[in-house]
């Protein structure tokens, strides 16, 4: 007789992704190229430019620190909590079933509504490299619609495949970008100086470096998508936290490097030059043609290769959430489905793939694919979103930690505060009331979100209240010590077992008797 021949044994084995898989650099791969290194210091280098001047790599720095922050609530979460939700199950444990609806709900739709953004992205760029290479006009929407089919291949193919890719062209696009920037310093001449490092040297001192750090910021997110390979990679609670941590840190790195090195090579020190800076549309183009031209078709690759990447990455990295909502019946249980010899989240990926596409080209055609078109747009609804979450993070660590024996006043207290300081004027900048066309509707489309979700929990309470109780209690509990798993998640999961809605024991009825 099968295993599972009651509704409790079933329910106690939910559907899962398939375990140990992934390797440190599988996740790494996939945090690094969320962040999508190549690109941000490409797009958001010249955007933060007219702020932060000659002082650009302080800007990034700063960034590079605050991100810190909130990586130290990833990975102390991360720890001891294993799962594809990610901050999903890791502001359920702090805060309760209700933050983590919130959670799941902000985390979904910033992950999901970059995805869009990348769509066209991508088809506008390589769109302009065939115009400029071979003198071809093909519609940028064919390029998008060529990438999303090869994207939808792997992510249900495997998981393992996709962040392969995503590391061979991280490799790749970053080696390239390092070798201009070496160049760009050892020719810079008198243009290396520490004063880069100083707020004096950013056209309006600190409050420059400030606005800067607001473009920084937005260059890490996506540093946590490792952590939503909890059920998928070797020993996660090591390895996982270890993933996040080596992505953020090696991509900080990379980014204060060659922002230091665009500053010394561009001579952003001297006025004249950053007036040219700021009336530049690709400011390392413009690098190697002063110090590399045999390196110039690499470089507009590497920006492609760096989008595609980033493309993956955030598309494998929402339908994992999606997967999460889904086996917690929180959004539709049939995004909680594993396919049976795939192992992928396979409806959860159709599901994200329809909506990237109707999106993306509705969005292409309303704004222009490009990055100040719908690109820039979805972006900035999205980072809203996510630097909520990161925010609520911060807070449900110090609260999940607070009575444990274990707690660290710097790890579990002081840091989460300062991380929550740290993005809180970031956030403030991206969505405060003021905005210029179309960014203005972007707080108005976050709290009509949140709006909806608030009218779906409250549904939930009333006709389901099961559901909110079992919210993000799923973490892979065959990797955790007997008795170690948080005792509120189980106690979360006992009442959804001895309290299932009838769609749940349809369902489980119908997997008893396939077995």
């Amino acid at each position: 007789m099968a295993e599972v021949s009651s509704p409790q044994s079933t329910a106690a084995q939910p559907h899962r992704l398939e375990r140990g898989v992934l390797s440190i650099p599988n996740a790494i791969a996939l945090s690094a190229a969320a962040m999508a290194p190549v690109l941000a210091v490409v797009l958001n280098a010249p955007a933060a430019g007219p702020e932060a001047g000659a002082a650009l790599p302080l800007s990034f720095l700063v960034a590079f620190i605050a991100c810190l922050l909130v990586g130290n609530s990833v990975v102390q979460f991360a720890r001891r909590l294993p799962s594809a939700g990610s901050f999903y199950t890791f502001n359920s444990a702090g805060l309760g079933p209700s933050a983590g609806f919130y959670t799941g709900w902000l985390f979904w739709i910033g992950y999901a509504i970059l995805a869009p953004g990348l769509f066209t992205a991508f088809g506008s760029f390589v769109h302009d490299y065939f115009v400029a290479t071979f003198n071809s006009n093909v519609p940028w929407w064919l390029f998008s619609l060529l990438a999303m089919v090869i994207i939808l291949s792997l992510s249900l193919r495997s998981i393992r495949a996709s962040v392969n890719v995503d590391l061979v062209l991280l490799f790749l696009e970053v080696v390239i970008f390092l070798v201009l920037s070496v160049l760009a310093i050892v020719h810079g001449g008198s243009g290396n100086t520490i004063k880069s490092f100083l707020p004096s040297s950013a056209p309006h001192g600190v409050s420059g470096v400030g606005l800067g750090v607001v473009f920084g910021i937005l260059s890490f997110i996506g540093f946590d998508a490792a952590a939503t390979l909890g059920e998928e990679t070797k020993n996660p609670k090591r390895n996982v936290p270890m993933a996040v941590s080596g992505a953020l840190i090696s991509v900080g790195i990379f980014y204060v490097f060659a922002m230091y090195a665009l500053t010394t090579g561009y001579g952003l020190d001297k006025h004249a030059n950053l007036l040219k800076f700021l009336s530049d549309p690709n400011p390392f183009v413009t690098l190697g043609h002063h110090y590399a031209s045999w390196l110039l078709q690499p470089i507009e690759l590497a920006a492609i290769a760096g989008l595609f990447s980033c493309f993956m990455a955030i598309h494998n990295t929402t339908v994992r959430v999606m997967f999460s909502m889904g086996r917690d019946r929180v959004l539709p249980v049939s995004f909680g489905r594993v396919h049976a010899k795939w192992f992928s989240p396979y409806i959860a990926i159709i599901g994200q793939t329809i909506f990237t596409v109707a999106i993306g080209l509705a969005g292409g055609a309303w704004l222009g694919p490009g990055a100040t078109g719908n690109y820039g747009f979805t972006g900035s609804i999205g980072t809203v979103a996510i630097v909520i979450v990161y925010c609520m993070s911060n807070i449900a660590l110090i609260r999940y930690f607070w009575k444990l024996p274990e707690r660290s006043v710097w790890r579990h207290i002081i840091i989460p505060i300062a991380g929550v300081a740290a993005f809180a004027y970031p956030l403030w900048s991206v969505a405060k009331p003021g905005q210029s066309w179309p960014y203005s509707l972007v707080p108005w489309i976050t709290l009509a979100w949140i709006a909806l979700g608030t009218v779906l929990l409250l549904t939930y309470r009333k006709t389901s209240p099961e559901k909110i109780a079992a919210i993000g209690t799923f973490v892979a509990e065959e990797d955790l010590a007997p008795g170690e798993e948080d005792q509120s998640l189980l106690a979360a999961r006992a009442t959804s077992l001895q309290h299932p809605t009838v769609e749940e024991e349809a369902e489980r009825h119908s997997e008893i008797m396939e077995d």
